[in-house]
This record gives structure tokens, C-alpha cells and sequence, in this order.
């Protein structure tokens, strides 16, 4: 989806300090945006205008710019406030979307870092998602985020949840898995008997935003059968 705005010869005067004008703007936006999508129109609209002077500057003309449309990073779907850090529940096979905006803001870099979830200095400071999920013996879970128009990162802690209380910054956690990629991530879970994970989404320098979450599982054979597969005799 483009806009296209054209010049002809009686306005090529006008065109060099327009140009200008708009590769400045652009380049605020894509410095000062929050949402990812936001910040690569930005780049965008700078990088057009560029071509718009450079044109010029060789004399060709009509001049065109082409601005692509500004993506649509807002969303309608609206999150329960949570009770305690726990905004919903998980399950093999399911999926939710929401937004990080409105939720719990008790875990930040320290706790992600103690729990060697993420590395120090990722600056998680904004609010957070989280959901209980309770995987069954022999399972593995493969949970994925999704979250094109803020930079979300995924953790999954486990935790005997008990319907109240939640890890803090004070609590040994033996397992964290968590993936810090831009637009989303993946984490693989592996659960030998029952065990219950406390999965979050959260956001580095306060951002919030729109996300998905959905779970994939599968069967993993038990010890006894893995000690007796061809090869392990």
C-alpha cells in the first residue's frame, strides 16, 4: 500500500525543500517510535525522501515519492487486569492474544536475571503478562510469541503456582527458559512428570503492545523407553 505524491515542472522550486523536510521527519519518527512497524515507516519515509533529492539533484523530473501507508499497530483486544501476577491461563494446543499495557509490573531485570532467564541489562521495567500452564507427564510443550508492533520478549519460569502466590526477586527458580528475539520468540519446554510453568511476556525499556501466544505439544517417551531404543541395548 503506497501513496504517491507527484510534482511537474511549475513546482520544481518547491520540491528540494520538501524533500528535505520529510527525510527530517521521517527520520524523528523512525529515532523516537515505540513500535517497531512505526520505526521502519520512519526509515522509510526518510529513505524516499532521499531518493526524491537525489533525483533532483540529477535533474530528472516529474520527481515521485512514494510513502508506504503507516502500519497498523493498534489493537482492540483488551486484557483482564490480573490477579496477582497471573492475567489468564495456557493450555497444549491453545492460544491467546492481548496486550502488555494494564498488566503486572512485578518483575523486571533483576528477577530475569537471577533466574537466568535473560541476560543482565536487558532493562525489562514495563509491565508484564503472565499465564499459567500446566503441562502433563511426558510432554513437550513448544510455546511461540508473536508480536510484529513492539519489541516483546518471552519467558517461561517454573513454578508450583497455587492459585496466589508468585515468584519474587527473594525466590530460588530452578528453571527459566526465555527468548529475547525482536518480533517474537520461541521457547521448548520438557516436562518428565506434571510441572506447572508461569509464561511471560514482557518488554524491554518499558514497552508495551500487542502480542499473540500460542502452544504446540508433544509426547516424549518416557525414560525406560529411551534406555531401551535400538542402539541403547
Amino acid at each position: 500500500m503506497f501513496s504517491q505524491i507527484g510534482w511537474g515542472e511549475d513546482d520544481l522550486h518547491h520540491r528540494p525543500e520538501f524533500a528535505d523536510d520529510v527525510a527530517e521527519a521521517g527520520g524523528d519518527l523512525a529515532e523516537g517510535a515505540d513500535f517497531d512497524g512505526v520505526h521502519e515507516f520512519g526509515e522509510d519515509v526518510a529513505a524516499a525522501a532521499g531518493d526524491v533529492v537525489e533525483a533532483l539533484a540529477t535533474g530528472a523530473t516529474p520527481v515521485e515519492l512514494s510513502v508506504p501507508a503507516l502500519p497498523q499497530c493498534a489493537t482492540s483486544v483488551e486484557s483482564p487486569a490480573p490477579r496477582g501476577c497471573v492475567s489468564g491461563t495456557l493450555s497444549c494446543g491453545g492460544s491467546v492474544e492481548g496486550t502488555t499495557l494494564g498488566g503486572d509490573s512485578a518483575w523486571d531485570d533483576a528477577f530475569y536475571s537471577k533466574a537466568f532467564c535473560f541476560p543482565a541489562g536487558d532493562r525489562h521495567s514495563g509491565s508484564e503478562r503472565v499465564y499459567v500452564l500446566q503441562l502433563p507427564e511426558l510432554t513437550e510443550a513448544t510455546i511461540t510469541l508473536k508480536s510484529d508492533c513492539v519489541d516483546l520478549d518471552l519467558a517461561a519460569v517454573a513454578w508450583a503456582y497455587d492459585g496466589r502466590s508468585c515468584p519474587s526477586l527473594g525466590h530460588a527458580i530452578a528453571e527459566c527458559e526465555g527468548d529475547a528475539k525482536r518480533g517474537g520468540g520461541t521457547v521448548k519446554l520438557q516436562a518428565f512428570k506434571p510441572r506447572t510453568y508461569l509464561v511471560a511476556v514482557d518488554g524491554k525499556a518499558g514497552a508495551v503492545g500487542p502480542y499473540a501466544l500460542s502452544v504446540a505439544c508433544q509426547s516424549l517417551r518416557s525414560p525406560d523407553e529411551r534406555n531401551t531404543a535400538p542402539g541403547k541395548q
